[in-house]
């Protein structure tokens, strides 16, 4: 059987969220997957200290799962998922996506190539942090994500890249200048 992604994406349940909702909070258990159609999503924990670390930005057409770890153990989440925009979402259960596997296998090599992505996505950004300074991770996050300076605060880019505020800010004054 044909899987099309259109189809696929109106069999999902539309939902909104407003700037600075929550999704999911540490503690809850994920049974939901989401599609972006419009928005930005953050995907932060809390840290030993207390701080806030972003370890995901998901925007325009990513496909996510609010928790990766909860949503396939059925544990409490570690992860926090927040609107940083007005952002309308699709949305599927688990057990929705349970039959949909069942019933439709090239869903199945959707999802799992899906996943894929996520993995590759979160390898080279843990490898990135280890073998990159910041400016390199700016760096490569400007080839990528440039437009997202436009519409999410800063610290939250800084916290994702694992900088603080103060030296995003430096890095890109320093790039401005290089540019005039």
């Amino acid at each position: 059987m044909y899987f099309s992604l259109d189809s696929f994406l109106k069999s999902g349940h539309s939902i909104g969220y407003k700037k600075n909702e929550h999704l999911l909070t540490q503690g809850d258990v994920s049974k939901r997957v989401f599609f972006v159609l419009e928005g930005v999503v953050r995907h932060y924990v809390i840290d030993y200290s207390g701080n806030e670390k972003t370890i995901r930005i998901s925007k325009e057409h990513d496909f996510f799962y609010s928790s990766n770890v909860s949503y396939w153990t059925g544990e409490p989440s570690y992860i926090n998922c927040q609107a940083l925009l007005d952002t309308k979402l699709i949305f599927w259960t688990k057990d929705e996506l349970d039959v949909l596997r069942v019933n439709q296998p090239e869903f199945a090599k959707f999802e799992t190539a899906k996943l894929k992505d996520f993995i590759v996505e979160k390898h080279n950004k843990e490898i990135s942090r280890i073998i990159k300074n910041a400016e390199e991770r700016l760096i490569e996050f400007n080839e990528t994500d440039l437009n997202l300076f436009n519409r999410i605060p800063h610290h939250i880019i800084a916290s994702y890249l694992d900088m603080t505020p103060e030296t995003l800010s430096r890095l890109r004054a320093k790039f401005k200048k290089r540019k005039s």
